[in-house]
């Protein structure tokens, strides 16, 4: 089994795929960005442990 994980800036996209290549389950979860500031983006890694 292989896993795959991209977290990005709207959300976490996780793929598990068999020895052929063969997608056995995938799951997206979305994220929060906060804008404090003008041109500031910023996350809390505690929501990527969440989402994971």
């Amino acid at each position: 089994m292989y896993i795959g994980i991209d977290l990005g800036t709207s959300g976490v996209k996780v793929i598990l795929l068999n020895e052929q290549g063969e997608v056995v389950a995938s799951q997206t979860e979305k994220l929060t960005v906060s804008r404090p500031h003008p041109l500031w983006s910023e996350q809390d890694p505690e929501q990527w442990w969440q989402a994971n």
